[in-house]
C-alpha cells in the first residue's frame, strides 16, 4: 500500500502531470467559455456559423494537403463553437516572426553551404539524376562523393559501433535527439562523453524537450553543464495552449570529428537496443556515414544548435577532413514545418513512382495521404514488387488502427503487407531497384512529413543498399504477410471507431 501512494505521489509531483493539469485547466476554460457564449442565443449562432464558414473558405485556399483540410472542415462543422477555436490555437501552421527570420536566415546559410561544398558530381543514372536534383533543389544539400557508409541493424548492433566511435573522437562530438532516457545506453555513452571532456574535445546536445517528458530530471541540464558538456532543448514545453507544441525535433543525429556520423531511427533509450523489451523485439536501423558526406549532418546540426541556444557557429570551424573511397554516392538533407516543399514526401514518392522492379519499405506507422497511397498502388498495379513492413505489435494502438485501415486498398492493388510479429519495427527505409535507397528518421505518417524536423541520408548506387534489401528480405522471413480476408472486420463500432480516427489522421 505504502509503494502504491508513492507512486501516486511520484505522478502527482511529476512535470507531465502538471503540464497536463494546466493544459486541461485551459481547455476547460475554453470550452466554459464558448458554452456561455453559445447559450446566449440564435444570434450568437449565427455568428460562429459565419465565422465557421469563413474559416472553412480559407482552409479550403490553404495551400496544404487536402487531407488535413477534411479535418479541420470537419472539426468546425460538427462543432462549430470549438472547432474554429482548436482551428486557430493547433491547426494554422503559422509562421511566426521568430520563425520566418530564422527561415531567412537559414535559406542565406544554407545557399552559402551549397556553393562551398558543391562539386560536380558525375551522375550517370537518369532516375538518380532527378531525384538528387529534386533533393538539391528544395534543400540546397549537394551529392557527396568519397563517402562510406554501413548499414547497422538492429539497435545493438548499431550502439558497440556509436560507442566505439565516440571513444575515438579528438575533436568534437555533436549529438542530437527526440528521446533521450536514463538508462544503460544513456549510461554508456554519458560516461564516454565525460572522458571526452576531460580530454579538451567538445561535446553538444539537443533533445525534444516533449520527447523527453517524464524522461529526464528537472536538473539534467544543469549537471551535464557541470561536467563540461554543452547541451540545449529544442522547443520546451511551457504551459500555454499553443500551435508550436506540435512542432518537434524528431531527428537523430550523431557527429564525431565531422568525419563520422549517424542516422536513422534510433533514440537513446534501452528499448532501441533491447535492453528492456516494451512491445517486443525492437527492431530499428541505422546507417553510419564516414568522408565528405558527414558535412551535411554537421551542418544541420549546427543549424538546430543556433535556433535553440542562439548560439552562432561557422559550419566553416567543424568540416571534414577525410575522404573515403566507395562505391557510390550519398545525399543528406532535412525538412522541417516550415518549408514549403515536402522534401521528404516527395522523395519518397519519387524513388517509388521510379521504381522498375521493387520498391522495399520499412515504417513503425503507415498514415497515408492520397498522393503516396495513389503512388503506392500505382507502382504495385504497374508490375512493381511493392512491399511494406509495419509493426505486429503496436506502440500507439489508435495509430495502428488508423495503419491496419490502409492495407486492404493496398493488397487489393498487388502491394504486399507484412507484419513483424516479433515485435515493433521502428526503422524507417526505403530501397529499390538495387540502386536506390533511404534511411533516416522520418515515417510514413502526417506528422512525420508535415509537422517534424526530420533528417534522411539517400543512398545511390552504394553497396550499403543491398545490405538494406538482405535486410528487409530478412525482417520479412520473421513477418506475417496479411491476406485480403484478415483485413476484414465484422464489428459494426470497430468500423465506425476506425472511420472516424482515419478521418483525423493528419492531425494525429
Amino acid at each position: 500500500m505504502l509503494k502504491f501512494f508513492k507512486q501516486i505521489i511520484k505522478v502527482v509531483l511529476s512535470r507531465t502531470f502538471v503540464l497536463l493539469c494546466l493544459f486541461l485547466l485551459q481547455i476547460a476554460f475554453l470550452l466554459y467559455s464558448i458554452y456561455e457564449i453559445g447559450i446566449l442565443g440564435i444570434n450568437i449562432y449565427i455568428i460562429f456559423l459565419i465565422l465557421s464558414i469563413i474559416a472553412a473558405v480559407f482552409i479550403i485556399n490553404r495551400k496544404f494537403n487536402p487531407a488535413y483540410k477534411i479535418s479541420w472542415l470537419i472539426a468546425i462543422f460538427a462543432l462549430p463553437f470549438f472547432g474554429i477555436f482548436f482551428y486557430v490555437l493547433f491547426g494554422r501552421l503559422k509562421v511566426n516572426k521568430r520563425s520566418k527570420k530564422y527561415l531567412r536566415d537559414s535559406m542565406k546559410e544554407t545557399e552559402n553551404f551549397y556553393k562551398i561544398t558543391h562539386s560536380d558530381v558525375d551522375l550517370e543514372d537518369k532516375d538518380f539524376i532527378k531525384v538528387s536534383n529534386y533533393v538539391t533543389n528544395t534543400t540546397s544539400m549537394p551529392v557527396f562523393s568519397k563517402t562510406a557508409s554501413q548499414y547497422l541493424s538492429p539497435g545493438e548492433v548499431a550502439f558497440p559501433e556509436i560507442i566505439k566511435e565516440l571513444k575515438n573522437a579528438k575533436k568534437f562530438i555533436f549529438m542530437e535527439f527526440f528521446i533521450l532516457k536514463y538508462g544503460k545506453m544513456w549510461d554508456e555513452i554519458h560516461e564516454v562523453l565525460k572522458e571526452k571532456v576531460l580530454e579538451g574535445v567538445e561535446v553538444r546536445i539537443i533533445y525534444d524537450d516533449f520527447g523527453c517528458l517524464n524522461k529526464l530530471k528537472n536538473n539534467f541540464k544543469k549537471e551535464l553543464r557541470k561536467e563540461g558538456i554543452k547541451v540545449t532543448s529544442f522547443n520546451p514545453i511551457i504551459p500555454i495552449l499553443s500551435s508550436t507544441i506540435n512542432y518537434r525535433d524528431h531527428r537523430k543525429i550523431i557527429v564525431i570529428d565531422g568525419d563520422i556520423g549517424f542516422t536513422g531511427g534510433m533514440n537513446i533509450s534501452d528499448e532501441y537496443i533491447n535492453e528492456i523489451e516494451v512491445f517486443g523485439y525492437w527492431k530499428d536501423s541505422v546507417i553510419k556515414i564516414m568522408g565528405q558526406g558527414v558535412y551535411s549532418l554537421t551542418y544541420y546540426f549546427l543549424r538546430m544548435w543556433k535556433r535553440c541556444s542562439k548560439e552562432n557557429l561557422s559550419f566553416l570551424d567543424y568540416a571534414p577532413t577525410r575522404c573515403e573511397v566507395t562505391d557510390g554516392y550519398v545525399q543528406v538533407f532535412g525538412d522541417g514545418p516550415f518549408t514549403q516543399d515536402l522534401s521528404t514526401e516527395m522523395t519518397y514518392m519519387q524513388i517509388i513512382n521510379e521504381a522498375n522492379h521493387y520498391v522495399y519499405i520499412t515504417t513503425p506507422y503507415l498514415i497515408l495521404d492520397n498522393e503516396v497511397l495513389t503512388a503506392l498502388k500505382t507502382a504495385a498495379l504497374s508490375g512493381v514488387d511493392v512491399r511494406i513492413i509495419t509493426p505486429h505489435i503496436p506502440d500507439k494502438k489508435m495509430v495502428f488502427m488508423v495503419t491496419r485501415s490502409y492495407y486492404a486498398e493496398l493488397i487489393k492493388a498487388g502491394v504486399k503487407i507484412y507484419e513483424y510479429t516479433p515485435g515493433f519495427i521502428h526503422g524507417k527505409t526505403i530501397v529499390s531497384d538495387d540502386t536506390l535507397g533511404i534511411v533516416g528518421s522520418a515515417n510514413f505518417d502526417f506528422r512525420s512529413l508535415y509537422l517534424h524536423y526530420e533528417i534522411s541520408c539517400l543512398l545511390y548506387d552504394a553497396s550499403t543498399i543491398i545490405d538494406i534489401k538482405n535486410d528487409f528480405l530478412k525482417t520479412a522471413e520473421s513477418s506475417h504477410e496479411v491476406l485480403l480476408s484478415e483485413t476484414k472486420t465484422k464489428n459494426i463500432f470497430k468500423k465506425i471507431l476506425v472511420a472516424i480516427l482515419r478521418a483525423f489522421s493528419p492531425m494525429m
